[in-house]
């Protein structure tokens, strides 16, 4: 290939298979979301044992619980801009760097407060990471295995939380919660050194930029050897000249509709997944399983979603992104609806509650590969970032409900049973965007035709 003219990224991405050097920063992406899983599952198992040496009660525990989560959110609203402007590498590792600082301090806390306030810092560090590993995945990969790839990278998140599952339960067990703590703050020290390491920046927003024409040639001559030179000019988008992007955008025609529906939609879901992941334990523990019980139990909801999350990409390639999100909802809208009425049994507890973790998770997951492949590349990490900010109030909003079940005394039958309402919701959203777009994605009153220019 010549190593001059002018060079679209894009295109010499789509035209090579996934090579060494993708998959090391794919590699570097998945650690990143597997360390949200494992947070996530952190406060479900700390509970009980925070409880009995704070001296407080499950309500006066409640900010402990959801100040990670409304972190989180945050986090998530603030970090798309701030990826759009300086960068996916950039927010992802400050993101970690703030969450494993977080995370280690949070293991010197002796009271509800200071621990709630970290734990909301440790929310920011997370929730500034996702959108941005959303956006880096999307458009480090070729455009023919975007969906898949980005369903395999969030089946981190599933597999973190069965990791969490099956260890966290036993070190609180035998060496205390704050142990548990500072174990998941060194893997967030390691984690941020394989990103510093491994993981390059988006070669579409190195393009779009303007800038860094070096690392931009290092990228596409890793992906393609000689297909770049220091006289080559980088094509793009015209879109990408405008350094403000309002969020108004995201609401305006043609996205309204399917901005609209992600946000709902996705905030649905997240209800069922925290509300699940973070109290499940608790509820299980009250309802008088044993730790080995409980540790099967919510380590088969995630395994379940590391299979669901695995294949969901491949099915929304072949059923259509939407079509298998609905299907995929009534399953386990039945599965919640099983669980709510069976008589108490752990062999088959354990195959519905695998099942629906497969469905939960996959649809969080498929949430997030449309978001990712629904935004054009100018917006995608604020299009991205505000759909999982939506989707974190929903995780708010089950982590404060799971609180306030667990208070009243309501058994895990009832909570399951309550589940069918955010299940529903969130295949509605799919079925109003599948037919208002058919799958296919709008075309933004901001897009123009690519523009070359040398970049320098």
């Amino acid at each position: 290939m010549s190593a001059t003219g002018t060079v679209d990224v894009r295109t010499v991405i789509d035209r090579n298979p996934l090579g060494r050097f993708q998959l090391g920063a794919l590699f570097a992406c998945l650690l990143c979301i597997v360390v949200d899983g494992l947070e996530v599952t952190v406060a479900g198992f700390l509970a009980t044992q925070l409880k009995a040496d704070w001296g407080v009660t499950t309500a006066q525990l409640a900010p402990a619980v959801t100040s990670g989560l409304a972190g989180l959110g945050v986090g998530s609203f603030v970090a798309g801009p701030l990826g759009d402007r300086f960068g996916r590498r950039t927010v992802i590792a400050w993101s970690i760097a703030v969450f494993a600082a977080a995370t280690l301090l949070t293991a010197l806390t002796t009271g509800v407060l200071t621990f709630s306030l970290l734990r909301l810092v440790t929310g920011l560090g997370l929730g500034a990471s996702m959108p941005n590993v959303a956006a880096l995945v999307t458009e480090t990969v070729p455009t023919r295995s975007r969906r898949i790839t980005v369903a395999i990278i969030w089946a981190g998140f599933p597999a973190g939380a069965a990791i969490g599952a099956l260890a966290i339960p036993f070190v609180v067990a035998g060496a205390g919660w704050r142990t548990a703590i500072v174990l998941c703050g060194l893997v967030g020290v390691a984690i941020l050194l394989v990103v510093l390491v491994r993981l390059p920046e988006s070669p579409r927003f190195l393009a779009n930029s303007g800038r860094h024409h070096d690392r931009l040639l290092r990228f596409c001559n890793h992906v393609e050897p000689g297909s770049a030179g220091p006289g080559t000019v980088f094509a793009r988008e015209a879109a990408a000249r405008i350094r403000t992007y309002p969020i108004a955008l995201l609401l305006k025609r043609p996205m309204r509709t399917g901005t609209l529906t992600l946000w709902l939609g996705y905030m649905a879901v997240m209800f069922t997944v925290y509300l699940t992941n973070t109290w499940l334990p608790y509820l299980f523990t009250a309802a008088g399983f044993g730790t080995g019980e409980i540790s099967l139990l919510t380590t088969l909801l995630q395994v379940g979603g590391v299979i669901g999350c695995a294949v969901i990409g491949l099915l929304q390639e072949r059923v259509g992104p939407h079509r298998t999100l609905v299907l995929t909802s009534v399953l386990g809208a039945g599965m919640a609806l099983l669980i709510a009425v069976s008589p108490r049994s752990t062999l088959l507890l354990a195959t519905l509650i695998f099942v629906l973790g497969m469905c939960t998770n996959s649809i969080s997951t498929g949430y997030t590969v449309i978001s990712a492949t629904f935004y054009p590349t100018d917006i995608r990490s604020t299009g991205t970032s505000w759909t999982a900010g939506m989707s974190r109030a929903g995780a708010v909003a089950g982590g404060g409900v799971g609180t306030a079940l667990a208070s009243i005394g309501l058994g895990f039958q009832q909570v399951f049973l309550l589940l069918l309402v955010p299940i529903t919701i969130g295949a509605l959203c799919m079925v109003v965007k599948g037919r208002a777009y058919r799958d296919r994605l709008p075309v933004p009153a901001s897009a123009a035709p690519l523009t070359t220019t040398k970049e320098g």
